[in-house]
Parts: structure tokens; C-alpha cells; sequence
């Protein structure tokens, strides 16, 4: 006979539901209140022969045996139902279950909630914050019961921030729950399993899917994916390993999906390049839904993170094909959720893209994605959500109910919040939780609608396994994530000592390589690195404290480490920030005269760093946990062992510039963030552009038209020379008119001179040629051998680039302007 977790809560269901006061009275009323008596209820029937492993609670989900085959009595019927039953196929399974929800049921599947409806993450450790009641919360009112159909659940001034996990799943009836929980693997597994445990301890036990902020928390909010890293290193067989085995070990742990990627927006962690962002996060969804792993949530559609949102981003241009080029290739991986944008508007620029129906018609309909969609966590009720649609409908004029209907109408089928209830007015980051209620109630939603998103969100539960068994297993989990040292001994993780030594070496060793290869070498005259072994380096860091004792304590198996910069002969300047802390160390070094390798870590080089560096790493690597509180005491750059191999040769940079760097912060503000290649360049150079991204088929555009400080796919290597040549010295001209007379007869021609009036401002150009590899150089214009101007040209192997440079010289007569090699006379006119 199936248990409920109160006997309060069943009377009332039952109550509810017509059923037998015999039936509940033959039920003990098992309760779920510690983590020891769900782990002790856990039983696990292995898969044999024709029988598929179930995970079950003893005692609360009873097993029958049909056809000496076992299966789960989730609904306590004493009668084998369709969706209870394994063998069959999993849409009749569906319909099956769809056919006995009641509206409370159908109406929680609508929802994503945070765990505990508290967005910053909770510490389960508190076992009330799993099990409790209200009561035993602290709250002012219990609320341990489902709610009779139609009652309002929750009183006024209820703080869901505190709700329970047994609230959420029991009497919200949300089993979609967003958990950035932090912890070791096997801790993880305890809370997860417990979530599971709740969820069967439900009138119809339907599990539930488990999603994560953080692409990668098998080892909860010490490390995460490094996003960055994957773009810059362009190494798609090494990308694919660590995607993969992230992947397996995050289900491991009893995550199902992971709110991620969202590399395939231009700007992102791939780029501007649509057709790099696209294969490139067509490639991490393939690896991530690897059989056995997580299901990724593409977002946030058309796009919210990146270089811009959408809305934002758009430019006189009004560009959408490059975007929707990189979106069509990445959903080719068939992703079984995309993301929403949630702050902007969409493709009619008139409305939030939850209400737009051309973005989401384009989405559903022009590409064809026929997965789960869900909004980005934030609210269906204040100003976010405003806008008027190309209709002429008012958002914020519309009940809760009917914006609600709206955005489902239009395609969405989960409202992603931080936190739901039944009296919330959806503002806040917080979804009403009776508006979908009321929408079914009224008919705004209509039935076959209602139907198409539970339908996909049961099907997904189906496919994920979770009606078989929703259980994961710390021996099988930790065999997978953990190393033979931890799984013998369990000891605490508190940095990054301890976690590397917990963790699979080999994923370690992977990673390590992916450090590597992501670290980009922007800048190294006169091949200062690799440093010499055995030199005296001073380093100077805008990193954590703990960060910089990690540097110095491996830099000893590498160098002196010395206290002052005097007695230094390499100074090294970790860079985290540009900021007053760097410029001293930066400056007093050039004071010093000594040789300086700036290290531009996780912030892109500006036109200073790389003027005072003789040396400038970039280094990509970063992987603090997304969302939630991260755990304290980890390092989550680039590891003290990697930084100093790459500065000392052991290891070479070897990654690449996914996305042109601006000169300054203005020339970057003017670039158009829906076009790509277009840093620096002037109206008719970017319209140029414009026209060539629309004509080509790939809607990508040539990497060396503009004027940015650093080019896409830059990617120097030590050792290896540029080799610079220069064509077409091209200054200022006049057109003068010159007459002549021959014959008795005047006759008038024109002739172009070189000229310009004094103390007016010009512009000198001229082509540069790289015919050596990738490289950097500061240009130096040249009047009548002096240098009136400078300017850091970066160009890549084999390319060409336009240099301009602005002089202006006061005194009239003839001077000669030098560029490179080129040499030209100019007049200067009074």
C-alpha cells in the first residue's frame, strides 16, 4: 500500500480525491523527516535478464510482480498501471499518467523552481530544510497539507525563502527543481536522493528532474566548467573529452539537466564567428547528452549573456541572420531544453521575448526545436515583462492568470523562478503558483495545450529513467568522479590541494592540458618567454591572497622567488583586474628598469598592458561555480602549477582570440554588437560589412577590415617571428589646377600633390603585411625622422591589414614621413 509522507496530507488528498476512508486507514502515514531513515528505505532491484533495475522506499512504494517481472506500485492501486509498467511504450505511458493528475498536479508541472525557493543556494546539511514543516521552520504558519481543490494555498506575508524541500515537492507539487547545492559528490547524493525520496512519497510518486546552474557540480561550488577556456583553446577532440566526462559525472551525482550552453551567443564564450559559436556549441550539446549524462538547456533564446543581449545589441543593422546561424547549427544537437531570453525583447522589438509571438513562432516553428521550453528565472509580473505586443496588447494590463496563458499560448511550457506560492504576485523573481490554476480553471488555457507541455515534461522524466529508479549510488558515483584516496578515506575538501587529490587524475591531467592550450601569448619582444630557469622573479599579483601564496609556493621549482623588485631580473604582474594595484606594480617595475611579463589573467589586454609589458600571457581559464554561493578557498584560474610551467616553457600557450579586442573603451562602445569584425572600423567600412555578412551564406564576415588592437583568431607561439612588410604609403592630397599656355592657347589641367595645411590634423595610411606567424609590433610614423605618432599593430600569419595613423605637423615647407620602410615628401601649406 502506498505511504504519504503525513497523514494529514493523505486524509486531505483523499478527501480530495473520492477515495475510500478504508484506504486510509490502512496506510501507517510514513513520514520522511532525516536523511539516515531515507537512505536506510532505499532498495534497489538490479536489472536481470528482462527485468529493468527499479529503485524503490521500502515500505512506501509497494512492488508487484506481473509475468515474473517487478514493477512499482507508485500510486499505491494494488494494480499494475500503464505508466507504472516499463514494457510499455513511453507515450502510452504519458498519456497514461496525464490521464489520473488532477489540475494541482498538471498545473506544478508548469513551474521551475530554486530548491527551497531560494535562489542563492541552501546547506541541506539542516535536515529541516529537506524534511520540515513550516513549524518546525520557525514559520509563523503551518501549511503541511495539499490544499482542497480551489483553496488558496499560503497566508499573507509567507516567506518562501525558508520553504522546505517536502513543501516545494509535497504541496506546491513542483517536481522541476533548479539545485545549486555545494558539496563533495557522495554529500550531493544524499540530498538528491532525498529530494527523490519526497517526490515518491507523493500520491502518484512522480520523480523529480533535478537541474544545475553550474554546467559541471559534481564537486559542488569548488570548480565549474571553464567556459572561456573551451573557445580559446579551438581544440574540439580535448573539449569533447572534458564536456563528456562533466557530463557523466554531474548525472552521477543526480543532476539531470544542466542550464547550459550558451556559447552558441554571438559575443559569448566562442565569439562573434556564428559558424565557430555554432559547431563549437553544437559539439559541447552532443558531448553533454551523452547516454548516461545530463540533458542540456540551450539558452537564453535569442540572447541574453554574451558580449550583449539582444535587445541591446541591436544596431541600425537590425542583424539576425548571423545570430540565427549559430542557434540552427547548435540545434542540430536536438538540445532537449532551450532557455528564454527573460530581460528583453525579441525579433518585434516591441515586447518581452516571453510574450513575442514572432520569437517564439520562430523558435517552435522556423527552427523547429520541439523541445522543452523555459522562461530565464525571473517573474511574469513587473516591468520585465512589460511591453506592448505587435497587437496591441498591453502585458501589465492583463491579470496574472491571463499573462500567464499568454507566453504558454505562445510556446512556453515552464515559468524558471526563484521562488513560487500561491499568494505571490509575481514580481521579484517569484512566480504566482495559482495563476496557471486559474488560466486552466478559465479556460485560458485550453486543454489540448495544457496537455502538449505535461506531456513533454512527463515524457522527458520517462526518458531520463527516473520512474525506474530515481536513486543515485555513492559506491558507483565516486568510482567514476573520485580518486582511490578519497573513496578510501572521505576526507575534507577545503582547497585546491585536497580537491585535486580527491578527484580522477586523469580528469585532472585533462583540465590542466585545457589551461594550457586556452592561455593565449599576446605579446613576447625579443622572446623573453619562456623565462629562463633558475632566474630571480618577483611577482606581484591583484589575485587573492590565496591565490599568490599558491604562485609562490610552486615558483621556487622554477625560479629565485625575491621579495623587491630590485633584486628581481624578470618581474611578473598577475593581472586579475587593471586597476591602481596593477599600475604600481607596472610602473614601479619601468621605474626599475627591469624586464617585465604582465599576465592579463581572465580580463582581456588593453593598449597600455601591452605597451608596458616586454612579455603579455593571456590567460582564459576561470571556473568559479555559476549561480548560488560558491564554496570559499579554492584557486578557480589557472592552477599556480600550469601558470608557472606556461611562463617557464614546460608548457606553450596555444590559444586564439575568439573576438577582437577594441583599442579603447569608446571605439568599443561604437562597434555594433550584432556584427562581428567591425572594431575601429568607420560607417562605410561597417556597412561594408554589413552587406558581406547578409550576402554570404555562412553569414560570416572577413576578420581584418577594421581597426581592432587585436584580430579574431590571433595566436602567437613562443619561438616563432612575425614577419612584417609594408605597401602603399598613402598621405593627404590636393587637387591643383595648373595652366599652361602653348601655341598662343592656355589650357588648364589638374594634377594631385602631396599636401596639407599646418597644424591640421591627417591621417597616414598604409598596408601591412604579415608573412611570418601570428605577431605584434608598435608602428612608429616617422616626420623628417622623428616619431610624431605610434600604434600597436597585431596581425595574424598570412594576413593583411589596413594601418592608419593621425599626425599633425605645425610648420609649412617639405617634410618626410617615414612608416616602416616607406618613405614620402609632403608639402605643408601655411
Amino acid at each position: 500500500m502506498k505511504k504519504l509522507s503525513l497523514m494529514l496530507a493523505l486524509v486531505m488528498l483523499l478527501t480530495c480525491t473520492g477515495l475510500s476512508a478504508a484506504f486510509a486507514e490502512e496506510a501507517d502515514g510514513t513520514r520522511l523527516t532525516s536523511y539516515d531513515q531515507v537512505n536506510s528505505l532505499i532498495r534497489i532491484i538490479p536489472a536481470e535478464g528482462d527485468q529493468a533495475e527499479l529503485g524503490y522506499l521500502e515500505g512506501i512504494t509497494p512492488i508487484l510482480e506481473v509475468d515474473g517481472l517487478k514493477f512499482k506500485d507508485m500510486n499505491g492501486n494494488g494494480e499494475l498501471d500503464v505508466y507504472e509498467d516499463w514494457r510499455q511504450d513511453v507515450d502510452a505511458r504519458v498519456n497514461d499518467l496525464y490521464a489520473q493528475l488532477d489540475i494541482e498536479e498538471k498545473s506544478g508541472l508548469f513551474y521551475h523552481i530554486n530548491t527551497c525557493n531560494n535562489p542563492q543556494g541552501v546547506d541541506f546539511a539542516d535536515e529541516k530544510l529537506m524534511f520540515g514543516t513550516d513549524k518546525e521552520l520557525g514559520l509563523e504558519e503551518e501549511e503541511e497539507a495539499a490544499p482542497s481543490e480551489g483553496e488558496s494555498q499560503g497566508g499573507p506575508g509567507r516567506s518562501f525563502s525558508s520553504s522546505s524541500m517536502w513543501f516545494c515537492i509535497d504541496v506546491l507539487k513542483v517536481t522541476s527543481q533548479l539545485d545549486n547545492t555545494n558539496g563533495t559528490p557522495d554529500q550531493q547524493i544524499v540530498y538528491h536522493n532525498a529530494m527523490q525520496a519526497l517526490a515518491e512519497n507523493t500520491r502518484l510518486g512522480i520523480p523529480v528532474v533535478i537541474s544545475n546552474d553550474r554546467e559541471y557540480n559534481a564537486w559542488g561550488g569548488m570548480i565549474d566548467t571553464a567556459h572561456d577556456a573551451f573557445g580559446a583553446a579551438a581544440d574540439l577532440e580535448l573539449s569533447e573529452k572534458l564536456w563528456t566526462i562533466y557530463s557523466l559525472e554531474s548525472r552521477a551525482t543526480g543532476i539531470h539537466v544542466v542550464l547550459h550552453p550558451y556559447s552558441q551567443e554571438l559575443g559569448s564564450w566562442n565569439g562573434e564567428d556564428p559558424v565557430y559559436a555554432g559547431t563549437m556549441t553544437r559539439a559541447e550539446v552532443n558531448a553533454l547528452q551523452v547516454e548516461g549524462g545530463v540533458e542540456a538547456c540551450m539558452k537564453h533564446f535569442i540572447a541574453r549573456g554574451g558580449d550583449s543581449s539582444f535587445q541591446n545589441a541591436r544596431s541600425d543593422g537590425q542583424t539576425v541572420d548571423n545570430w540565427m546561424t549559430a542557434w540552427k547549427i547548435a540545434l542540430e544537437a536536438n538540445p532537449k531544453w532551450v532557455m528564454t531570453n527573460g530581460y528583453g525583447t525579441g525579433l518585434s522589438n516591441t515586447v518581452h521575448v516571453d510574450y513575442d509571438k514572432e520569437t517564439m513562432d520562430y523558435l517552435r516553428n522556423t527552427l523547429g526545436f520541439q523541445g522543452i521550453i523555459v522562461s530565464d528565472w525571473g517573474d511574469q509580473g513587473d516591468s520585465n515583462s512589460g511591453g506592448t505586443t505587435v497587437d496591441g496588447v498591453t502585458i501589465l494590463d492583463l491579470s496574472m492568470a491571463e499573462r500567464y496563458a499568454f507566453t504558454i499560448n505562445l510556446g512556453l511550457d515552464q515559468i524558471g523562478s526563484f521562488a513560487t506560492g500561491y499568494d505571490k504576485p509575481g514580481t521579484g523573481g517569484e512566480s504566482n503558483r495559482q495563476a496557471v490554476i486559474d488560466a486552466l480553471e478559465q479556460g485560458l488555457i485550453s486543454e489540448e495545450r495544457a496537455y502538449e507541455t505535461c506531456f513533454r515534461v512527463l515524457k522527458d522524466k520517462f526518458e531520463l529513467g527516473l520512474f525506474e529508479n530515481p536513486y543515485s549510488d555513492v559506491d558507483k558515483a565516486l568510482a567514476l568522479i573520485a580518486s582511490a584516496e578519497y573513496i578510501a578515506e572521505r576526507f575534507a575538501v577545503v582547497d585546491n590541494d585536497t580537491l585535486t587529490a580527491a578527484r580522477q587524475p586523469e580528469v585532472v591531467a585533462l583540465e590542466r592540458e585545457l589551461e594550457a592550450k586556452s592561455a593565449i601569448l599576446f605579446k613576447n619582444d625579443d622572446n623573453l618567454l619562456p623565462l629562463s630557469k633558475g632566474i630571480k622573479v618577483y611577482i606581484g599579483s591583484t589575485a587573492s591572497a590565496i591565490t599568490l601564496a599558491g604562485y609562490k609556493a610552486v615558483l621556487p621549482e622554477f625560479a629565485e622567488v625575491v621579495e623587491s623588485i630590485e633584486e628581481a631580473d624578470v618581474v611578473i604582474a598577475d593581472c586579475t583586474q587593471n586597476n591602481d594595484a596593477a599600475e604600481l606594480i607596472i610602473e614601479d617595475t619601468k621605474d626599475a628598469g627591469k624586464k617585465l611579463v604582465i599576465v592579463a589573467n581572465c580580463i582581456d589586454p588593453d593598449v597600455y598592458l601591452l605597451t608596458m609589458g616586454d612579455a603579455v600571457l593571456g590567460l582564459t581559464f576561470s571556473r568559479p561555480a555559476d549561480h548560488g554561493t560558491g564554496a570559499g578557498g579554492f584557486i578557480t584560474t589557472t592552477e599556480p602549477i600550469v601558470f608557472a610551467q606556461l611562463l617557464f616553457g614546460d608548457v606553450e600557450p596555444e590559444g586564439m582570440v575568439v573576438k577582437e579586442l577594441a583599442r579603447s573603451e569608446a571605439l568599443d562602445d561604437a562597434q555594433w554588437k550584432d556584427l562581428a569584425g567591425d572594431q575601429g572600423a568607420d560607417m562605410w567600412v561597417r556597412l561594408m560589412l554589413l552587406g558581406t555578412m547578409k550576402a554570404a551564406d555562412d553569414h560570416t564576415v572577413p576578420n581584418n577590415w577594421g581597426d581592432p588592437l587585436v584580430q579574431y583568431k590571433y595566436s602567437p607561439r613562443y619561438g616563432a617571428e612575425p614577419d612584417f612588410a609594408y605597401e602603399a604609403l598613402v598621405l593627404p592630397r590636393v587637387t591643383k589646377e595648373v595652366v599652361t599656355e602653348s601655341n598662343g592657347s592656355t589650357m588648364t589641367n589638374f594634377e594631385s600633390v602631396i599636401e596639407t595645411k599646418a597644424g591640421v590634423p591627417f591621417e597616414v595610411y598604409c598596408l601591412m603585411w604579415n608573412n611570418g606567424a601570428d605577431g605584434m609590433t608598435t608602428v612608429q610614423a616617422l616626420v623628417d625622422g622623428e616619431v610624431s605618432a605610434e600604434k600597436i599593430m597585431a596581425i595574424n600569419s598570412g594576413d593583411w591589414r589596413v594601418l592608419k595613423m593621425e599626425i599633425t605637423i605645425d610648420q609649412p615647407g617639405e617634410h618626410t614621413i617615414t612608416v616602416g620602410d616607406l618613405t614620402k615628401t609632403i608639402n605643408i601649406a601655411e
